[in-house]
């Protein structure tokens, strides 16, 4: 079973010990949060960080080779294949005033890490749930008017960001919802004497 929460927690720390290695600092680099409270006001602990936080969950649309029929004793589970999401992020600079500068270090610190660090397996970061084989982030480019889309749904102003799309996240339940029996009693028959 797939955790949002672990695989997002798990890139977050690997973002802000990248960061940290690079330039020291006593606090974190990179932390995952919303942007603004359900009131509209923006989080106090955020500022001078690189916010990471989810602006949309879409399903991968891929064809799998997925068989629902699962062995169990003398039947089979039947069971619905797994799906796939997609989680969309943005890392936002939210560093202003003196700090912006700073704020586009960090942003570009953070797009090489990503650029080195394309992928996820449990081979490269066993801190990942089991069920995950790969995940991929991919960099994506969205059109000023979309970038104010966003901003505007999460509750902000522009600051300088990198969207990126986090591919293959796998959700799949053992749960059961029929049970077969295999083919039994296929017979040869006898070639007519004659």
């Amino acid at each position: 079973m797939s955790d949002i929460r672990n695989v997002l927690e798990v890139i977050c720390r690997q973002a802000n010990e990248y960061l940290l290695n690079i330039h020291r600092r006593h606090d974190d680099w990179v932390v995952l949060s919303s942007i603004a409270d359900h009131n509209g006001r923006v989080n106090e602990f955020i500022k001078d960080k690189v916010v990471m936080t989810v602006y949309n969950i879409t399903r991968e649309n891929m064809i799998s080779t997925y068989t629902p029929a699962r062995p169990g004793g003398d039947a089979f589970a039947i069971v619905s294949p797994p799906i796939y999401i997609n989680l969309h992020l943005m890392f936002m600079a939210n560093f202003s005033e003196r700090n912006y500068a700073e704020g586009l270090a960090a942003i570009s610190v953070l797009i090489s890490f990503f650029q080195q660090r394309p992928y996820f397996t449990p081979s490269d970061t066993p801190e990942l749930k089991p069920g995950i084989d790969k995940l991929t982030l991919e960099m994506e480019n969205l059109t000023p008017v979309d970038v104010n889309y966003v901003m505007g749904i999460l509750g902000t102003k522009y600051l300088p960001s990198a969207f990126y799309k986090l591919r293959l996240l796998p959700f799949d339940s053992n749960a059961m919802w029929a049970r077969t029996y295999g083919a039994m009693g296929l017979g040869t028959a006898q070639a007519p004497q004659g």
